[in-house]
């Protein structure tokens, strides 16, 4: 089965998550967390700074590891490593 590992930005304002709405694809109008893939040279906060800056034209703050998610999907399996992040 195809492994895709990712990370994931869990940013936070009181006591809001941030969730964002997929456009197209497969998953179409489902709802997650914002992030992507480490490039190759990056540092997991690295990737998370610049998928955000990327995708949402935000800044975040990466404040603390949260955890690693890990789910099969029918196609693949996914392994999420979780960040709290905060708004800049």
């Amino acid at each position: 089965m195809k492994q895709i590992e990712v990370v994931a930005a869990i940013i936070r304002k009181g006591d809001k998550i941030f969730a964002t709405q997929l456009g197209y694809g497969e998953w179409k109008d489902w709802w997650e967390v914002p992030g992507g893939k480490v490039e190759t040279g990056e540092t997991p906060e690295e990737a998370l700074v610049r998928e955000i800056r990327e995708e949402l034209s935000a800044g975040i703050n990466v404040d603390d590891f949260l955890c690693t998610v890990e789910h099969d999907y029918p196609a693949f399996h996914l392994k999420m490593h979780c960040y709290l992040c905060s708004l800049v």
